[in-house]
């Protein structure tokens, strides 16, 4: 039997977007360097500079976020469940229990620390092969104890010495931090609460980093918890990014100040002063062009800073370090463009080779419309890695619902009225339903639609396998068995909390919703599930399957 040409399986609509969308980036791309050739040819190297500059800057902004969001993040949970056990920092099992998961799963945290406003303290790390716990008893400098605890895991002492304490949690900048952003805006809700301190030197690891820190009032009195996260991690990211040739990022203080990674005894917050660096370097030279321009940020394209270092024209970028803008700055650094000569002296050719790259490209994109159709059409499955579902999951549910990821705060029942609810299992089975209707997708029960993590308790199980049959048995209620082969159901533990994960495959027949002697057809768009009416119900149908 001969196949019908593949551009008529694949839906004439999409393939006309996609056509339209290539042909369009290949017309822009080669337009605007035409244009901005031919017209602005004073102007390019600025524009090209400003471009690169920017797009370099924001992926160094982006890297850092990624690495602080989850710290934020993770925060905001073991806030949630210290202020609900009313642990103190004495309770150091119960909290290496809570706290050692965190540090295990989000590298980026070198320290976690639990304090009160009466000078008890408990700090943790992670120390080769052991965790390392220093708690400070109750009480000022003179009368306080220090006891230093090595760990096997969170319930297993190796040994312990105590000693007097000269260290007071009260007196360190990320506690009065969370303190005065508690006491001007104690109704604030938690993710305002959070603050991030100045960067400076740690006691312990006697590096330099960053701390982000809450606080909160129970009937012990004022409590902060915080995490640690060294400079020389962040940097280390930066690193790694690829910013393009000759393209260097740095971080750097409002004073001028340049984080080395390589500050002695003398520089005590490891930032170095731009106008005492005899000859200077150029993250250096940087800084300083951009305090003489006023301190700018590269915000929408403007704070492009132009300065000399090594007898070469160089570009700077830069943005504040996070949104609080505590005076913690990213730079990027990128050497000029030396392409304006070429352009000037070889418009001809530019206009030429536009052409005859906007032909290739059309020729181009009509051939890999023709080519992959069909995998376009029948995008990848998600799946959980089983081999690490800890950091699939955090990834997940940082990354917010959408049209593959939807959230459910409990299977069955309703956080108001704390009873079952029918209504609750329908929620969650509109949503797999919708999924197998759709492309697929990821069901995660036991958290809350703004990503904070619940977990199951709410649903009163008696053990996994009532859950799990509870499960089965609202599957084959209201969608049928024929479908449990297209559905994977899984258990998993985030820190102290268990939440449970539906994976869904696209389904190759329809999937109807029964309930109460009615039948729905569901399709997911976005974040949300449609129910479609009969006839567009029928209309997708014949086009999806």
């Amino acid at each position: 039997m001969k196949l019908p040409p593949l551009l008529h399986r694949f839906p004439a609509p999409t393939r006309a977007r996609l056509f339209r969308d290539l042909v369009a980036l290949v017309l822009i791309t080669v337009g605007v360097l035409a244009t901005a050739s031919a017209l602005l040819l004073n102007n390019l190297n600025r524009d090209l500079a400003e471009a690169r500059i920017g797009a370099a800057t924001a992926l160094v902004r982006e890297e850092v976020r990624s690495l602080l969001t989850p710290v934020q993040q993770q925060l905001l949970i073991v806030q949630d469940a210290l202020r609900d056990s009313h642990l103190t920092p004495a309770d150091m099992r119960a909290l290496n229990a809570r706290i050692i998961p965190v540090l295990t799963h989000i590298d980026q945290i070198s320290g976690a620390v639990f304090a009160d406003d009466r000078g008890g303290a408990y700090y943790l790390r992670h120390d080769d092969k052991h965790w390392l716990t220093r708690t400070r008893s109750p009480g000022n400098v003179d009368t306080a104890e220090l006891t230093l605890t090595r760990w096997l895991n969170a319930d297993q002492e190796l040994d312990s010495t105590s000693t007097g304490s000269d260290q007071d949690a009260r007196q360190r900048p990320w506690f009065r931090l969370a303190a005065s952003r508690l006491e001007q805006q104690p109704a604030a809700n938690a993710k305002d609460a959070l603050v991030w301190s100045p960067p400076y030197r740690f006691h312990t690891l006697n590096v330099p980093g960053t701390t982000a820190s809450i606080a909160w009032r129970d009937e012990q009195g004022l409590l902060v918890v915080a995490f640690d996260v060294t400079l020389e991690r962040i940097m280390r990211a930066i690193d790694r990014l690829d910013l393009g040739s000759g393209g260097r990022g740095f971080l750097f203080s409002a004073d001028g100040g340049v984080y080395s990674g390589q500050a002695d005894q003398t520089q005590a917050s490891g930032f170095y002063n731009a106008e005492r660096q005899q000859g200077g370097t150029l993250a250096f030279e940087a800084v300083a062009a951009w305090r003489t321009a006023g301190q700018p940020a590269n915000t929408r394209g403007t704070g492009l800073v132009g300065f000399e270092s090594g007898g070469q024209r160089w570009w700077g970028g830069f943005l504040p370090f996070h949104d609080q803008g505590n005076g913690a700055w990213v730079g990027v650094a990128m050497p000029a463009s030396g392409s304006i000569s070429v352009l000037q002296n070889s418009w001809h050719m530019l206009v030429a080779t536009g052409l005859a790259i906007v032909a290739l490209g059309v020729g181009l994109a009509l051939l890999l419309v023709r080519k992959y159709g069909r995998q376009l059409r029948d995008l990848p499955k998600l799946a959980i890695d089983r081999t690490q579902p800890q950091t699939d999951l955090y990834d997940l549910i940082g990354r917010g619902e959408g049209t593959h990821l939807e959230f459910k705060s409990t299977m069955r029942t309703n956080l108001h009225t704390g009873k079952p609810d029918k209504e609750i299992e329908l929620a969650w089975l509109k949503g797999v339903a919708a999924f197998l209707n759709s492309e697929g997708g990821i069901l995660l029960i036991g958290v809350a639609d703004d990503g904070e993590v619940l977990g199951l308790a709410a649903d009163g199980f008696a053990n996994d396998d009532k859950f799990r049959l509870h499960f089965k048995n609202l599957i084959n209620q209201h969608l049928g068995p024929e479908y449990t082969r297209l559905l994977r159901f899984d258990l998993f533990q985030l820190a102290d909390r268990q939440i449970a994960a539906v994976e869904c495959e696209r389904a190759d027949t329809p999937v109807f919703l029964r309930y109460k002697q009615r039948e729905t057809f569901l399709i997911r768009s976005g974040p949300s599930n449609i129910e479609l009416p009969i006839s567009r119900a029928l209309s997708y149908i014949n086009a999806r399957f």
